[in-house]
């Protein structure tokens, strides 16, 4: 089986002991966008249907069957873990039919994709955990009237408490609904994130992480590290929401003045995904008191957890000129890794989270600071010097965003 993505913390020593639970998830589509636009034109040429559609398996209005837990308000795959000698498929069937009352039809099963999480294990010390989810694609038995058959539950006393029930929803209804889901609980933080990674990637969007999860694993982070990076953080990530928001809002005034224009070119930010952005840019600062090892660092450590995207903001953050030669700090890094940050960096097209980010971050300060040209100047006096062409750009993206805005940037930041 393919493998969608890996999740590895690297919070272990390679020579402990392991320890497994492997799982199986079912991802059962219910409606599907592909197949409603075939009807609706009369075709089965899968020609007709969209790129996305033939690129990813799922369509963010895809309707599938999944678990909401009521009590807690979060969505999950159906499915869980695999006894001891039990085939994935049988365990598939089992789980969907205890947590949900359908009936997989077993000739149906497809794989979908692994997903694998490394991790140090909070039940046996000095141990590894590996959790290997395997998701199938599948359907299930329906009456005389098509739709599905449903019989009684079979919850253990969790997913009693959790208050779990079937719901028929939208791949992005339930990804929209885990990103503001809020616990103190870190394990299920982390289950969370994994399901909604796996319908982000089967869909084709943008890796976003529930906010509540994004905090939780920027104070790990900073426990580790303590200093004022945290605040640096919190700043910058709250500064991107509001200018995302307000390139948002100007975007809706001038396609409502010009409805011609819709259509055309329109900048539309996700202001939660760029709240993560700012808030996960520094992340590589838990290793210490790094300069330009923070960059390699934090890149590698998202990746390593499944997030592509948001690796790609440790990674551009530093650099606005899209070049690693005017780097402001000690080369902290190996020859090969420097070598390698540059192959990365050169390969790598900015976009407007970007832009953003290193705008943000050469404005906001661990003290509430929120002047790039004081912000700038204070970097300047630590390190001696601030290439004259970084200085330059940083003022070219904030001339970019308040023609985006429509507003003083830091009127929308204060």
């Amino acid at each position: 089986m393919k493998t969608l993505f890996t999740t590895d913390y690297k919070n272990y020593e390679t020579n402990w002991p392991t320890s497994s639970r492997p799982s199986a998830r079912a991802i059962i589509v219910a409606e599907s966008e592909k197949q409603k636009s075939q009807n609706s034109t009369g075709s089965s040429d899968s020609t007709d249907s969209s790129e996305n559609s033939d690129t990813t398996p799922l369509s963010p209005n895809d309707k599938i069957a999944l678990v909401y837990a009521k009590n807690l308000a979060y969505y999950k795959f159906p499915g869980g873990g695999i006894r001891d000698g039990e085939e994935n498929t049988a365990a598939l069937i089992r789980e969907v039919a205890e947590e949900t009352g359908l009936e997989v039809i077993s000739d149906s099963i497809k794989e979908a994709g692994l997903v694998r999480r490394i991790m140090q294990s909070e039940m046996f010390p000095k141990t590894i955990f590996i959790q290997d989810s395997f998701h199938y694609f599948c359907s299930v038995k329906t009456g005389v009237d098509g739709k599905p058959l449903i019989k009684k539950q079979k919850l253990d006393d969790y997913e009693k408490e959790d208050g779990f029930e079937l719901r028929f929803v939208t791949v992005d209804e339930a990804i929209q609904t885990n990103l503001h889901f809020k616990s103190d609980n870190p394990a299920k933080l982390d289950m969370i994130a994994r399901e909604t990674l796996v319908m982000e990637k089967l869909c084709g969007q943008k890796e976003n992480i529930p906010r509540a999860f994004a905090e939780s694993l920027l104070e790990k982070c900073v426990a580790k590290n303590p200093g004022p990076w945290r605040e640096h953080s919190y700043a910058v990530a709250r500064a991107a929401e509001k200018i995302a928001r307000a390139v948002n809002e100007k975007a809706a005034v001038n396609t409502t003045v010009n409805p011609a224009a819709h259509g055309s070119k329109t900048h539309i930010l996700n202001p939660d995904f760029a709240y993560t952005c700012g808030l996960l840019h520094d992340i590589g600062r838990q290793e210490g008191h790094t300069y330009i090892a923070h960059v390699y660092d934090g890149y590698y450590f998202l990746k390593n957890l499944g997030y592509d995207q948001l690796a790609k903001i440790c990674l551009t953050h530093s650099f606005n000129l899209h070049t690693m030669e005017d780097y402001i700090g000690k080369i902290d890094i190996s020859p090969e890794q420097y070598d390698e940050l540059k192959t990365l960096l050169a390969a790598t097209e900015y976009d407007d989270y970007d832009r953003l980010i290193q705008l943000l971050d050469s404005t906001c300060g661990a003290d509430g600071t929120q002047n790039m040209e004081e912000r700038m100047n204070d970097v300047k006096e630590r390190y001696g010097y601030y290439p004259k062409g970084k200085w330059n750009k940083n003022f070219e993206l904030k001339a970019y965003f308040e023609n985006l805005i429509g507003r003083n940037f830091y009127d929308v930041i204060k």
